[in-house]
């Protein structure tokens, strides 16, 4: 008690109470950007008895809580109503820290370690809090002040997924708890169940009885799924309409992977599993529960390595093998201590020590902390961006805000400040904090690339614009952008000089500028016929469309439907222009998950901005369709038409298995009377290794989890060579521009060279830049051939007459 008080107090004092209950906006990192979730799940989805729902304020609408985890967000809404909303969202982002001691000294009783183990490894778990390299990873007190907040709970639960599973297992237990366990911790964050529940297959090497085992372990995973499939199917069901990380993120670093920091203990725990195993015959048998933890961390390496193969970010696995690695650290040196003639006091120096230690060596968590929970209000830029918000207020029918992407954001809270616009000014904007949620996520960061003298890209497996003006207003019309907030003195000197946009306000360091013409709305009538293309690998020729300079005004249908008559003749190049009569009025009336409709004209086509999604459907018209840049088109059958926002099969079939499982559950509880729950003895689980059982014939478990690690590890070696694929595709676009040039076909040969610039580097790239300019100048477009040419002279390339 006095250990864990300790460890408590420490963490009080970082965070402390006046900081958290201080009724403002945390700031800090991407933290200020979920609290328009929390705002808008606890007024607008959980009065509806829903988890997720459309959020039209970034990436041009995508599904809120979809694809990320509602658990801290139920937290926050239930903390609402006793602290107000700014101080629960604080309490709730800070309350995983709080939590993960406390959850570790738990699980580490469960699995069975005596005094002092589970105390010294919940002041390993504290250590490994004050981690502050690789903040964006996950799991400490720095990656939960950038907003990795969920991943706190979820590591949390992680690990006290551990300790159920092991005492349940070891004790011949029903598999629910473990399950219920591991269900609430899928709802706290996707990676740590993922870690978590590949981790329980350790106790497949060992099983006597290896088919009942994995039957058991099947039944956990089952029972857990259905208990969280009122979000888990949901989410499973329309993954594949998410942006994926498909690209390596992981710095194959020593002080990356092992940090100094972590070091002792790292050093501890590999001193305590060589010794558990060296020491194997004279013990009775190696410490299952140690071996349990190192399990767990070579599942969160091999997770790590087939990131890119699932399409999520490798690094974010890292932490839980550190973690794990430092569990076992300290409970080593917790049976060390207890050699000794008094292993109390020497415990609660090691504690002590241990906080010392962590206080000593941090050196931002402090100033962190200070900073996001002291809140927007409290910043220097924050009367500056409220002036900025109230000039731009108005309604989610009107047209979006673009906002330069600048450092001067910090000054306001955090860099990315401007993804909070749709709660200040109830306008969509473009770029938001759940990236992965939308189709549309590349196409806004090109448009900030054009945008910004300096911009992100978080995303690695794109190659985004430079600063182009010209090219983003055109995208911007596309996206119905209104207006955009300028802060650099290049973007403002560059749009004061356009006679197409107007500065209307300016706030220092903000200048507003609005767009003449941004477009009819949200639903404009097309003006050239939907050209129909294959839908493989309509993400790329997605992208080349939209990439294309200039524009080009004829969308992409991705359909096979032969109602649209115009085809692609080459999916390098840009779609044929066919006119389509013009004429057409269009009136919309925009809901937050509806858009009415009204058209002068059945059966012509009607581009909808907003990003495509299957939930979407239409009445009164066949659609919608996907088309180019992934937005949506539909063809009315009658003058009004709605499209709606809609829930799907996976939502009622994944409600009915969670009430069917805690129906299940409830009757399984009454019908069986509860077996108390008596201490774990030390050492290896009852039944695992007992000496009086005969020695099987085969012990064939241990195969599946050493051939799932391998399968893990070897995804990483299946994910394609990018760098090879691209040369071949660049050596065969060369080859089509040559050929093109041969032909008389100058336009399509620059096009060609286009494409193929992106794919290569050096001298290559140089080459290519020259025999595109040198086709745009035969194909009449000057200024694009003066803007290719000055790209080959900054590459170094000298490109003649």
């Amino acid at each position: 008690m006095l250990g864990l008080l300790a460890i408590l107090l420490v963490l009080i004092d970082y965070f402390r109470p006046a900081l958290l209950l201080l009724p403002t906006i945390a700031a800090g990192g991407d933290t200020q950007c979920h609290y328009p979730t929390a705002v808008y799940f606890r007024e607008h989805l959980l009065p509806r008895l829903r988890f997720h729902g459309w959020y039209p304020g970034a990436y041009l609408g995508h599904p809120l809580l979809l694809y990320y985890f509602p658990l801290p967000f139920v937290l926050i809404s239930a903390l609402a109503p006793l602290l107000g909303l700014p101080a629960a969202f604080k309490l709730g982002t800070a309350l995983g820290v709080f939590l993960l001691p406390p959850l570790v000294y738990a699980a580490l009783r469960m699995m069975g370690f005596r005094f002092p183990s589970p105390l010294l490894g919940a002041a390993a778990a504290t250590v490994f809090l004050f981690l502050e390299e690789n903040p964006i990873w996950g799991g400490t007190i720095a990656s939960t002040l950038t907003g990795e907040f969920s991943y706190t709970y979820g590591i949390g639960l992680g690990v006290l997924f551990l300790g159920v599973v092991y005492r349940i297992y070891a004790r011949g237990g029903r598999p629910w708890l473990p399950a219920a366990v591991l269900a609430v911790t899928a709802l706290a964050h996707g990676y740590a169940v993922l870690w978590a529940g590949l981790s329980a297959s350790y106790f497949l090497y060992a099983a006597r009885r290896p088919r009942r085992t994995l039957l058991w372990l099947l039944a956990v995973a089952g029972l857990a799924g259905a208990l969280c499939a009122f979000w888990l199917l949901p989410l499973l069901a329309g993954w594949g309409w998410t942006t994926p990380y498909d690209d390596p993120w992981i710095t194959v670093a020593p002080r990356n992977l092992a940090p100094p920091f972590l070091v002792p203990l790292f050093a501890a725990a590999l001193g305590g599993l060589a010794a558990t195993v060296l020491l194997a015959r004279r013990a009775g048998g190696p410490d299952h529960r140690l071996l349990f933890l190192a399990h767990a961390a070579l599942v969160a390496a091999a997770l790590a390595a087939a990131g890119p193969a699932l399409g999520i970010i490798d690094v974010r696995f890292v932490p839980f093998a550190q973690l794990a690695l430092c569990l076992a650290g300290g409970v080593t040196l917790g049976q060390a201590l207890r050699a000794l003639a008094a292993p109390e006091p020497a415990a609660l120096g090691l504690v002590l020590a241990a906080l010392v230690y962590a206080d000593d060596r941090s050196r931002v968590d402090r100033y962190w902390i200070e900073w996001n929970y002291t809140g927007l209000q409290a910043k220097e830029l924050w009367p500056a961006f409220r002036d900025l918000t109230r000039k731009l207020e108005g309604t989610a029918a009107d047209p979006r805000v673009a906002v330069e992407y600048a450092s001067e954001h910090e000054k306001a809270g955090s860099i990315r400040m401007y993804e909070t616009l749709p709660l200040f000014t109830g306008r969509p904007t473009l770029e938001g904090v759940y990236n992965q949620a939308s189709l549309q996520t590349h196409a806004v960061y090109y448009v900030a690339s054009e945008l910004d003298a300096v911009s992100p890209n978080p995303f690695k497996s794109r190659e985004y614009s430079t600063f182009d003006t010209d090219n983003a207003l055109r995208h911007l019309r596309l996206f119905n952008v209104g207006d955009v907030v300028a802060l650099s003195p290049k973007l403002v000197s560059s749009l004061e000089a356009r006679t197409d946009v107007a500065a209307v306000e300016r706030v220092p360091p903000y200048t507003v500028f609005r767009l003449a013409d941004h477009g009819p709305g949200y639903v404009e009538p097309m003006a050239y016929a939907p050209v129909r293309s294959p839908p493989r690998g309509w993400r790329d020729k997605a992208w080349r469309w939209f990439t294309r300079k200039p524009l080009r005004p004829a969308h992409l249908v991705f359909t096979d439907d032969a109602r649209f008559a115009v085809t692609e003749r080459d999916e390098w190049l840009a779609p044929p222009e066919v006119p389509l009569e013009p004429g057409v009025t269009v009136r919309e009336t925009m809901g937050r998950e509806s858009v009415d409709i009204t058209t002068s004209r059945v059966g012509h086509p009607l581009l909808v901005k907003i990003s495509y999604h299957p939930r979407w459907k239409a009445e009164g018209a066949d659609g919608p369709y996907l088309v180019s840049p992934a937005l949506m088109m539909i063809v009315p059958r009658q003058e009004n038409v709605r499209l709606v926002y809609s829930r799907t099969v996976s939502d009622w079939l994944g409600a009915g298995l969670t009430v069917a499982a805690l129906a299940f559950g409830a009757w399984s509880l009454v019908r069986r009377p509860r077996v108390p729950m008596v201490e774990a003895a030390a050492g290896p689980p009852p039944g695992t290794d007992a000496c009086d059982l005969p020695a099987p014939t085969r012990r064939w478990g241990g195969w599946i989890p050493a051939a799932l690690l391998v399968a893990l590890v070897a995804s990483r070696l299946a994910v394609p060579d990018r760098a090879a694929a691209a040369a071949r595709e660049a050596e065969e676009l060369r080859a089509r521009a040559t050929r093109a040039q041969t032909e008389g076909r100058f336009a399509d040969a620059a096009e060609y060279a286009r494409h193929a610039v992106f794919r290569v580097t050096g001298p290559k790239r140089g080459d290519l830049l020259c025999l595109r300019a040198t086709n745009l100048s035969r194909a009449g477009q000057e200024d694009e051939a003066r803007t290719a040419l000055a790209e080959a002279t900054a590459a170094g390339m000298s490109c003649g007459r």
